[in-house]
């Protein structure tokens, strides 16, 4: 254990001159909307490329052009067969574009097509498992294990071979959500267990630590850590009520709500509680060969969001609009509406009155 240790070498983010901190900010730009997704559709998980929108909805990937958003094909499909998507899922259906090829999952299965949408294989996945990313010719993704008495959920986050056979747990926290004697419970704005490839090292977030990410690399051993002092954003009042007005128009919520017979009905055995303080880390996704990391800090319309390098460099300090989330279950999946591409950043933000997706673009 005191070998790892030394071997572990915690970066923090060196202090910058003023003008080079001015140079790092960028202030707000506006942002355009390019287009409107179909009526009727409802994106269980996204991706963006550079010149193409991947939208996966009721198994069903359909594909757009960037940065006009006119439809050019479809691929997949709801059902059991081979290249299908199950139609009983768990709101964890995701997909991702990497190397030319498109990955989609569902409770059960892994299914790799060409990035033309073509068939190639597909994987049995292990229970419980979501988020297949692949590094050299093997993969990560999170897995769900309950362990303990009384028994805990905990979210591992795993390297497995091509076939899909666990090799090494890197790390592991508390899931957002327990069982109790009386039903279960969930935190809102709680912690999530987030990761990202980045010129492959698996960029881990370990926030329950703070402003902590751990870099691992695909054996799966400890190379270096990102650490920065953080004291996260108060959760308001405010806060609360949004977020609950927001995970009731949720599909899973929706459905749970028709069964209870009421939402007052649901609360009897759902109790919802929220932190004192948000996470630090709130997303990561590569960006390049840097990580791109999203924080809960808000400034009027906008997030903040932080590239940073592999050495846990600041080489930017960006604030992007405010955008709508996928459901929780999505979002614990790892699915994100948003994705930074050179100096665009494409998002999706929902309608509340008409439910339509409009597709957005602001500019780094």
């Amino acid at each position: 254990m005191s070998s790892v240790k030394k071997q572990l070498k915690v970066l923090s983010f060196p202090a910058l001159p003023f003008l080079a901190f001015l140079f790092l900010f960028q202030v707000p730009t506006a942002a355009q909307i390019l287009g409107v997704l179909p009526t009727g559709m409802s994106p269980d998980s996204v991706d963006f490329t550079e010149t193409e929108l991947y939208v996966l909805s009721r198994g069903t990937i359909s594909v757009f052009s960037l940065p006009a958003i006119v439809f050019k094909h479809s691929f997949g499909g709801s059902g059991s067969g081979p290249g299908k998507l199950s139609p009983n899922h768990s709101f964890d259906q995701a997909i991702r574009v990497i190397g030319g090829r498109v990955l989609a999952e569902d409770n059960d299965k892994l299914i790799i097509f060409s990035a033309a949408g073509q068939f190639v294989e597909e994987k049995r996945k292990p229970h419980n498992t979501a988020w297949f990313v692949p590094i050299g010719d093997r993969f990560v993704a999170k897995h769900m294990v309950v362990s303990g008495s009384p028994p805990v959920q905990y979210i591992r986050l795993v390297i497995y071979d091509s076939q899909l056979r666990e090799i090494k747990e890197l790390y592991r926290q508390k899931w957002f959500q327990q069982q109790n004697p009386n039903g279960f419970s969930t935190v809102l704005l709680g912690d999530l267990l987030h990761f990202a490839v980045v010129r492959e090292r698996i960029c881990v977030d370990e926030s329950p630590k703070g402003f902590f990410v751990e870099l691992f690399d695909l054996d799966g051993n400890r190379v270096s850590a990102i650490g920065k002092p953080y004291a996260g954003v108060p959760v308001t009042e405010r806060d609360r009520e949004r977020e609950l007005a927001l995970v009731r128009k949720e599909k899973r919520v929706a459905a749970m709500i028709a069964r209870a017979g009421s939402w007052d009905q649901l609360q009897r055995i759902w109790t919802i509680s929220f932190p004192e303080i948000t996470p630090a880390l709130r997303e990561l996704q590569a960006s390049g060969d840097n990580l791109l990391v999203r924080t809960f800090e808000r400034k009027e319309n906008t997030e903040k969001y932080l590239m940073l390098d592999l050495k846990g460099g600041v080489q930017q300090e960006l604030f992007f609009p405010v955008l709508s989330d996928a459901e929780t279950e999505a979002r614990v999946a790892g699915t994100a509406f948003f994705k930074l591409i050179g100096n665009r950043f494409y998002y999706l933000r929902q309608n509340a009155e008409s439910n339509a997706w409009k597709v957005h673009m602001a500019r780094k």
